[in-house]
């Protein structure tokens, strides 16, 4: 991977603050409408309900952001980057990879700020190990959404790539159990709810605030998402500089 193309794609992502603050604000809203005016001592799934509305809205967050490597990526199509690309050492699991790092950084704040405002206006109690848990277990939740974002930005015009990312970003969070528990949906729902990304990166960052501890399996599904959709990524950028 190469470390300066890296950091130039950190810079430049960091610039573009409108999708920075969609990512932060848009889930902040949605805690605050719907979490806050949760009581205290309800719960869902046998953990806090008002735990399991934060957990659910920091994913949001940390999907929406993720998933924005989209629009770099249609942005770089469209401006002969392809192109600029073969002439370099650069290699293909290279350029996905930093693009990946990059969705993972970017996911990082969206996570930060809705657990701090769970924490501190939320009134939601964690032990320390538990807060550690769930943020890690959230952070790498993020990584089928920046696969997708991946693959949008490869088969998605830059006019419309943006348009694609936010109607996907909706779709999969409210079909993935994300806005409203899985368990209060119609049966048809509940099954196409798993097969949705969001819904087992849900599973697995609120099996986290569990006394089990984090849902192996759900864990194994997340991953296998990344895997399928990371390597269809790969596919689409070999097939597209090979035409650049």
């Amino acid at each position: 991977m190469n470390r300066s193309y890296l950091m130039f794609d950190i810079r430049r992502t960091l610039r573009n603050k409108r999708v920075m603050i969609f990512a932060i604000l848009m889930p902040l809203v949605l805690f605050a409408v719907f979490g806050l005016n949760i009581p205290k001592d309800a719960t869902e799934g046998g953990i806090s309900a008002i735990a399991y509305v934060m957990v659910s809205m920091a994913m949001f967050g940390s999907m929406s952001a993720a998933m924005s490597s989209g629009g770099v990526i249609a942005a770089e199509r469209d401006g002969g980057w392809n192109r600029t690309l073969r002439l370099t050492p650069l290699k293909p699991q290279a350029y996905v990879i930093s693009k990946v790092i990059l969705s993972l950084l970017v996911a990082v704040p969206p996570l930060i700020v809705v657990f701090l405002f769970g924490m501190t206006v939320g009134d939601v109690h964690l032990s320390a190990g538990h807060w550690i848990t769930v943020a890690l277990v959230s952070w790498l939740g993020a990584l089928p959404f920046a696969a997708i974002g991946l693959v949008i930005g490869y088969v998605a015009k830059p006019d419309s790539v943006q348009p694609i990312t936010g109607l996907a970003t909706m779709l999969i969070a409210a079909f993935g159990g994300l806005w409203f528990p899985v368990e209060q949906m119609p049966s048809a729902m509940r099954h196409i709810a798993q097969l949705t990304p969001a819904y087992w990166t849900g599973l697995t960052s609120r099996s986290a605030l569990t006394a089990g501890g984090v849902d192996t399996q759900a864990l194994l599904v997340v991953l296998g998402w990344t895997v399928v959709l990371g390597f269809i990524a790969l596919r689409r950028f070999r097939a597209d500089t090979a035409r650049a």
